[in-house]
């Protein structure tokens, strides 16, 4: 530190600012000081050394005091070039505090840094490093790197020296791009190698913490050299650490555990050591690194710090065991210590428990074992904090399978009515996937899918309601069942829009086969109920709902009516999508009997296909390539997020012939298929171009030359045309026809 103790002026005007008796005194001195600054700055030729390195000082006190300082970067960048170390230090000092690393008066520095690296002068090169450690970027990776390796692998710098080159070297090697390789395997792993044989601990902890950002950003490939080495390093801090681990590395008697936990994180990048006697040793460590922290012994009435200390250790130490496969033995001795966490009263070991458990129970050997300690994770869904209970779901969706699928859905849909906002779509996401994936049976995947649209009400997204539609819709033995329940539904009251689309969609295809139980009519006054209050899409598909179910029995006088009532009701209609609707469907009601031998025809089965549901899980779950934490070694997804569905649901859901590919034209009497391409989602708003509106469901005749969006939405159904056009048909015609024109009524 140079000496500001002698500097007058700045003590002079320290002492002011803290005399001031309100902030509107302390800014008119600042501001006063501002302008003698900015004034004696104007005339730089005439300022001394030591001016200038108080005036710096000056500026940097006034922007620790929350100031904007908007001169003085070129006075400050001037000083680093100079001779003498006190100039240097202000002027580095102050470009670290007062610069970016995309300023442009960095660039005024860059030859300066680059001499200093040069200089073989360690003080100078110890500054320069702190320098870049602080504020390079990726101009400066570019310019310099070559220069800090140098020093990093020169035999002839102190550990103190390499110790801020190997900071220095990861700021450069994190703010370059990353399609752009600061360093290669095959040119620094030896230079790697060499610092991790060195004896001294701050040097291994920023080597290692170098290693880390290395494989995290590169990958581990070409740096296995450094497995056994890190080896050693832990046997030196946990069997030899009498002898080998000096007092002033000792936290709370623990011998250095950020270097253990660093350690331990890299090997996570690598597989399981290749020479045996390295693997044992490895082993040995981790066991009784686990028995001495995971039996209680060691944090019990320990101090909180020294307790912290151990558990990062015992945490980083499981993950390696979960990474290598070391032995079964030892990964539930892993699992009963976690479950011993799971009832601490300490919120962030239980946090950490859960989130290590949710890790292990990836594995099938062990899920078993795991679940041993079901109910207390059930429990915690109710624990007071918020990111345990967001834990504690993703530990029961992980290991969650066939044998405890109907437990852990019940649980987990008693949780959702009071559960918060903020998790519940999460929530009702995975709620879904696990009753698809593990369904024991038809009634049960139904009743779920409906209870899940029932509570949850808004925070249903759209893949989830059109997932259910798609499994009821391939499966023939789900139909009538969901029809029925949905009836069930309207009647207590349900008006939430997704189980509204999914109430409209499986009674316009599927309430015929309960007209035994439930007519027609009621079908109708149950959705008729919800209408008004539904949103102009929603309105959409219940008005296809409705002139399907009249077709169920258009004999009814009372239920034509009402129907053509609603229809003739919006001929007019603000909206033009249901305006078209309204005018479209009214000449299909005219003539029932060919409207529903050759308009409006059962729904085909869609197209199988992965799960929406499946991809926006997949698509939430990752790593940050910046937090150095590895992938994991094995399947990265448990069976449940596969893919695959329940036998019970899956059975039926096979594409047909005329679905293959994409979904099917009908143009004049012979299916034209559209390209796979063409359907980026199957239930998605924007997998079909053939009409503004949402996507067809069913089967859509359009003219050769001229698209039509004629009953275009989820619920549209199978329309035949003949390509040719006719006039107007007499009176006595059975089926009218339409000319193809987007928008126009029927003649």
């Amino acid at each position: 530190m140079s000496k500001t103790a002698y500097m007058r002026g700045l003590q002079n005007f320290i002492s002011d600012i803290r005399s001031a008796q309100n902030k509107e005194q302390e800014q008119r001195r600042v501001e006063k000081e501002l302008a003698n600054i900015r004034q004696r700055f104007s005339d730089d030729k005439s300022l001394s050394g030591y001016d200038r390195r108080k005036y710096v000082w000056k500026l940097l006190y006034i922007y620790m005091l929350g100031y904007d300082i908007e001169f003085g970067h070129k006075q400050a960048a001037d000083l680093i070039p100079l001779p003498k170390y006190k100039d240097k230090q202000v002027g580095y000092m102050a470009c670290s505090l007062l610069l970016r690393e995309n300023d442009e008066f960095l660039r005024l520095t860059m030859n300066a840094v680059r001499m200093d690296l040069t200089s073989r002068n360690e003080a100078f090169e110890t500054l320069a490093l702190s320098f870049i450690g602080n504020v390079g970027g990726s101009e400066m990776a570019d310019a310099l790197t070559q220069d800090v390796i140098k020093l990093l692998s020169s035999g002839a710098a102190r550990p103190l020296l390499k110790k801020r080159a190997s900071l220095a070297l990861l700021r450069l090697i994190r703010k370059t791009s990353h399609d752009q390789q600061v360093v290669t395997a095959d040119t620094f792993s030896p230079v790697i190698n060499a610092l991790l044989d060195e004896r001294d601990l701050g040097l291994l902890l920023s080597a290692t913490t170098l290693l880390q950002g290395v494989c995290a950003r590169n990958g581990a490939a070409g740096y296995e050299g450094a497995v056994p080495r890190l080896v050693r390093i832990l046997e030196r801090l946990t069997t030899h650490r009498e002898r080998e681990v000096p007092a002033e590395y000792l936290y709370y008697g623990i011998p250095s555990p950020w270097l253990q936990c660093k350690c331990l994180r890299v090997l996570q990048f690598f597989p399981a050591p290749e020479v045996p006697s390295d693997q044992t040793s490895l082993t040995s460590i981790l066991k009784s690194t686990i028995d001495a922290v995971g039996s209680g012994d060691a944090v019990k009435n320990a101090n909180p710090n020294k307790g912290n200390a151990l558990h990062a250790i015992l945490f980083e130490a499981i993950s390696v065991v979960l990474q290598h496969d070391v032995d079964h033995e030892l990964l539930n001795v892993c699992i009963s210590v976690l479950g011993k966490f799971l009832n601490s009263k300490d919120a962030n070991i239980k946090y950490l428990a859960l989130e290590t458990l949710a890790r292990l129970a990836l594995v099938p050997e062990i899920l078993d074992t795991i679940r041993v300690h079901q109910a207390t994770v059930i429990t915690s869904l109710r624990d007071v904090d918020l990111s345990i209970r967001k834990r504690s779901m993703d530990l029961l969706f992980t290991m969650c399978d066939a044998s405890c699928a109907e437990e852990l859905v019940r649980e987990m849909l008693s949780y959702l009515v009071t559960s918060e906002l903020g998790m519940r779509e999460e929530l009702v996401l995975k709620v879904a996937i696990l009753a698809e994936k593990w369904a024991p049976s038809v009634q049960w995947y139904v009743d779920v899918a409906l209870e899940l649209l029932e509570k949850a009400g808004d925070y249903v997204s759209e893949d989830v309601w059109h997932r259910v539609v798609q499994l009821v819709t391939n499966n023939p033995a789900m139909q009538e069942y969901a029809a029925r329940n949905v009836v069930e539904v309207l009647r207590r009251g349900a008006t939430h829009e997704s189980l509204i689309c999914t109430s409209a969609y499986i009674l316009g295809e599927f309430g015929r086969l309960i007209v035994n139980e439930v007519s027609p009519s009621e079908q109708f006054k149950l959705l008729n109920a919800v209408f008004p209050a539904a949103s102009q899409p929603t309105k959409g598909l219940l008005m296809t709902a409705f002139v399907k179910i009249y077709l169920v029995d258009s004999a009814n006088p009372e239920l034509r009516t009402s129907v053509v009532g609603l229809f003739e009701r919006h001929q007019r209609y603000m909206d033009a999508e249901l305006q078209q609707r309204a005018v479209e469907y009214l000449r299909l009601v005219a003539t029932p009997s060919a409207a529903a031998q050759h308009y409006l025809l059962p729904m085909p089965k869609w197209e199988e296909r992965e799960s929406t549901l499946l991809k926006r899980l997949q698509a939430s779950e990752g790593v940050d390539p910046e937090a150095g934490r590895p992938a994991m070694r094995r399947s990265a997804s448990n069976a449940h997020v596969s893919g695959n569905l329940s036998p019970v649901v899956s059975g039926a859901i096979s594409p047909t012939k005329s679905m293959v590919g994409g979904t099917r034209l009908i143009v004049g009497t012979q299916i034209a298929q559209l390209p796979p391409q063409a359907s980026v989602d199957l239930l998605g708003a924007d997998s079909y171009k053939v009409a503004a509106g949402a996507p067809s469901n069913g089967v859509l005749a359009i003219m050769p030359a001229n698209p039509v969006d004629l009953l275009s939405d989820l619920l549209s159904d199978t329309v035949t045309i003949s390509p040719a056009q006719p006039q107007q048909p007499p009176p006595g015609a059975a089926t009218p026809q339409y000319t193809g024109q987007p928008g126009q009524q029927y003649a």
